[in-house]
Protein backbone atom coordinates (compact mmCIF):
# COMPACT_ATOMS: atom_id res chain seq x y z
CA UNK A 1 0.00 0.00 0.00
CA UNK A 2 1.25 3.68 -1.24
CA UNK A 3 0.26 5.13 2.31
CA UNK A 4 2.16 2.78 3.97
CA UNK A 5 5.26 3.21 2.54
CA UNK A 6 7.89 4.28 5.36
CA UNK A 7 9.81 6.08 2.42
CA UNK A 8 7.03 8.10 1.38
CA UNK A 9 6.34 11.29 3.44
CA UNK A 10 4.27 14.84 2.65
CA UNK A 11 6.44 17.49 4.20
CA UNK A 12 3.23 19.44 4.77
CA UNK A 13 5.58 22.42 6.54
CA UNK A 14 8.47 22.69 3.69
CA UNK A 15 5.05 22.81 1.59
CA UNK A 16 3.32 25.67 3.28
CA UNK A 17 6.82 27.53 4.11
CA UNK A 18 7.36 27.40 -0.05
CA UNK A 19 4.28 28.60 -0.81
CA UNK A 20 4.25 31.20 1.95
CA UNK A 21 7.32 32.23 0.11
CA UNK A 22 5.59 31.81 -3.38
CA UNK A 23 2.79 33.52 -3.46
CA UNK A 24 1.79 37.12 -1.27
CA UNK A 25 -1.66 35.81 -1.10
CA UNK A 26 -1.26 33.04 0.57
CA UNK A 27 -1.13 32.38 3.98
CA UNK A 28 -0.67 28.91 6.24
CA UNK A 29 -3.97 27.95 8.07
CA UNK A 30 -3.84 28.10 12.03
CA UNK A 31 -6.76 26.04 12.90
CA UNK A 32 -8.42 27.03 16.07
CA UNK A 33 -9.08 24.38 18.49
CA UNK A 34 -11.28 25.27 21.84
CA UNK A 35 -10.85 22.76 24.41
CA UNK A 36 -13.11 21.52 27.76
CA UNK A 37 -11.72 19.63 30.36
CA UNK A 38 -13.98 17.53 31.81
CA UNK A 39 -12.05 15.59 34.37
CA UNK A 40 -8.86 13.83 34.50
CA UNK A 41 -10.04 11.29 32.01
CA UNK A 42 -12.21 13.00 29.39
CA UNK A 43 -11.64 15.83 27.02
CA UNK A 44 -14.13 17.87 24.53
CA UNK A 45 -13.15 19.35 21.22
CA UNK A 46 -14.39 21.97 19.34
CA UNK A 47 -12.73 23.28 15.72
CA UNK A 48 -13.99 26.16 14.00
CA UNK A 49 -16.38 24.60 11.67
CA UNK A 50 -18.21 23.73 15.11
CA UNK A 51 -17.13 19.46 14.97
CA UNK A 52 -17.08 18.54 18.50
CA UNK A 53 -14.34 15.65 19.19
CA UNK A 54 -14.45 13.95 22.34
CA UNK A 55 -11.58 12.17 23.82
CA UNK A 56 -11.19 9.91 26.97
CA UNK A 57 -8.49 8.50 28.87
CA UNK A 58 -7.58 4.32 28.10
CA UNK A 59 -5.17 4.14 29.78
CA UNK A 60 -3.13 5.42 33.31
CA UNK A 61 0.25 4.91 31.89
CA UNK A 62 2.14 7.81 30.06
CA UNK A 63 4.46 5.87 28.10
CA UNK A 64 3.93 5.86 24.05
CA UNK A 65 2.46 2.89 22.63
CA UNK A 66 4.10 1.58 19.69
CA UNK A 67 1.36 0.61 16.61
CA UNK A 68 3.51 -0.38 13.72
CA UNK A 69 2.47 -3.93 14.08
CA UNK A 70 -0.95 -2.66 14.39
CA UNK A 71 -3.09 -2.44 10.51
CA UNK A 72 -5.17 1.39 10.11
CA UNK A 73 -9.02 0.37 10.64
CA UNK A 74 -10.52 2.74 8.19
CA UNK A 75 -12.89 0.37 7.38
CA UNK A 76 -12.00 -0.90 3.91
CA UNK A 77 -11.12 -4.36 5.54
CA UNK A 78 -14.68 -4.55 6.77
CA UNK A 79 -15.81 -3.35 2.69
CA UNK A 80 -13.70 -5.61 1.22
CA UNK A 81 -15.30 -8.57 3.53
CA UNK A 82 -18.75 -7.40 2.59
CA UNK A 83 -18.28 -7.01 -1.59
CA UNK A 84 -16.45 -10.72 -1.53
CA UNK A 85 -19.29 -11.52 0.43
CA UNK A 86 -21.73 -10.41 -1.98
CA UNK A 87 -19.78 -11.45 -5.05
Amino acid sequence: NLLDNPNLRLKSRDLSNLLEQSIDSYTTPRPKLYTTYVDDGMRIVRDEDDHVFIYGRVSESEEESDYKGVMADLGVGKLLEGFNDAV
